[in-house]
């Protein structure tokens, strides 16, 4: 089953939009040039999740077969509610993955350096979903549902997003050129590009990032340095926490308040920084990104 599941994402699935088969077993098969499965097969397929959003979509395509979630102080679905859980998102415990044994970890694209290794070394069978954009999720969604048998569960959620984005018309923003920051508990900060997700968002929503087009990280994100920044002398200031968000945005605000650089910037004289909670604006697209678009119109429209 493993076999077939990793030739399946590698020939099917992962060209269309999970970021990559990140590991298989190390005693798998070469691939023979199969690339299908079986609508059983498929619908058997047992899957740990590492992310609560990952879950969600899992959810929503009406998935029954997964048997491990992460931890978390989020609401996970009802359906997957009492199961095991597997360590948080960002460090899950492997040991406990594999003695679980599901034939495919989910993973977002997000952490796909820190654990691609660590699956590899563990001989466990996982994919990395491209969660930093909502298109990149709903072509996720869309091979998910080639995968396991959920064609029908999939094409309605990407029916649903494409409706959704036909009526969002989003017309020229004046004073719309934004800066995005993603602030740490320990003291910093990072500009966040229109490759990172809550970039994507402000884009769709109709925003201009002022880093538009810089070469970051793989998530998304660069250091700038503070010369660059009040060059660009943002009309709006967008900050979200990686983690931690309560001492996050209060190392930010005293930051707006006593870097005396801050106050060169035109978003900071006329009190326009937003700061964006963790609940609708992360590191991962999820189910929820209408809301987080619906969130930031009035703030760039002024309705």
């Amino acid at each position: 089953m493993k076999r077939k599941i990793a030739v399946l994402l590698a020939a099917a699935v992962v060209a269309n939009a999970l970021a990559g088969c990140a590991s298989s077993p190390g005693n798998a098969p070469e691939n023979d040039g199969e690339n299908t499965l079986t609508d059983q097969q498929s619908e058997d397929i047992t899957i740990a999740s590492t992310s609560v959003a990952i879950c969600e979509i899992l959810d929503a395509l009406e998935y029954e077969h997964v048997v491990a979630v992460p931890e978390t102080s989020r609401t996970l679905p009802e359906r997957y509610a009492d199961l095991e859980t597997i360590g948080g998102s960002m460090n899950p415990d492997i040991e406990i993955i594999k003695s679980i044994s599901p034939d495919l970890v989910l993973s977002p694209q997000s952490l796909e350096s820190s654990l691609s290794e660590q699956y590899t070394a563990a001989g466990i069978s996982s994919a990395f979903l491209n969660m930093s954009s909502v298109q990149g999720m709903y072509d996720a969604i869309d091979s998910l549902g080639e995968l396991l048998g959920k064609e029908e569960q999939a094409a309605a959620l990407h029916d649903d997003y494409e409706s959704y984005m036909e009526g969002y018309a989003t017309e020229e923003v004046e004073d719309g050129n934004c800066m995005i920051l993603m602030c740490f508990p320990d003291g910093f900060h990072l500009i966040a590009t229109e490759k990172s997700y809550v970039g994507n968002l402000v884009e769709l929503a109709g925003g201009t990032n002022v880093y538009s087009n810089y070469a970051g990280d793989e998530n998304g994100f660069v250091s700038i340095n503070p010369e660059d920044m009040i060059q660009k002398n943002p009309d709006k200031i967008f900050v979200f926490a990686h983690y931690n968000e309560k001492e996050a945005f209060a190392y930010m605000e005293e930051e707006f308040k006593t870097d005396s650089t801050w106050q060169y910037y035109d978003a900071v004289k006329n009190n326009e920084i937003y700061y964006l909670s963790s609940d609708m604006f992360g590191m991962s697209a999820t189910l929820e990104w209408t809301e987080s678009l619906d969130y930031l119109k009035p703030i760039l429209y002024g309705e």
